[in-house]
């Protein structure tokens, strides 16, 4: 293998190609990951969570006074409530395991993670490698990336479209971007 300028120059093209996947698949990931938090907290978490305070507390001894001081219509319904209820927390319940937007969110904030990490590693390329003078030990390091790269994606999860949707604007918004860096288009 000719360790020359050429080769050295392919590699840093390589390089460049393992900065910008990584960066575009970070963010795509990271909003993901956030989606899907979300998603999880405020459609599955908080509703269980609030009905299994109320149900704790219709079965409670300190609500059975109140129950029976309603009038009769109410007393009957309230009286039903902890079955629905009951109900409704085992439907979240499994709801949050078929749909595992938790996991799924863990998943894509792990990927993007790792991304970030290389995406590090590739931005420093030149602090590193300045010149071709080490141009074996650059060479190396570009399989070592590519290896990296290869296993983060095997291991990710499948990035939605709408997640890849939100990578130009986060772009625009300067997520990639340090203060000290000169803006590129």
């Amino acid at each position: 293998m000719a360790l020359d300028e050429k080769h050295f120059k392919n590699v840093c093209i390589e390089i460049k190609r393992h900065l910008e996947d990584a960066e575009t698949s970070k963010l795509a990931h990271w909003y993901a990951a956030s989606i899907y938090g979300k998603r999880h907290m405020l459609f599955i978490g908080l509703p269980a969570t609030i009905f299994s305070i109320i149900l704790t507390w219709l079965l409670s001894s300190n609500s059975q006074e109140f129950i029976s001081n309603l009038p009769a219509t109410l007393k009957t319904i309230v009286l039903h409530t902890p079955v629905f209820l009951g109900l409704m927390v085992s439907i979240l319940s499994g709801l949050g395991a078929f749909l595992n937007y938790n996991e799924l969110a863990i998943k894509h904030r792990t990927a993007a993670e790792n991304l970030h990490s290389l995406w590090r590693d590739c931005k420093n390329w030149d602090t590193d490698f300045p010149d071709n003078s080490l141009c074996e030990k650059a060479v190396q390091a570009a399989q070592l990336y590519r290896k990296r790269l290869n296993e983060i994606n095997r291991d990710a999860p499948q990035i939605p479209k709408w997640a890849w949707k939100s990578v130009q604007t986060q772009k625009l918004e300067g997520s990639t971007r340090y203060e000290n860096e000169a803006i590129t288009n």
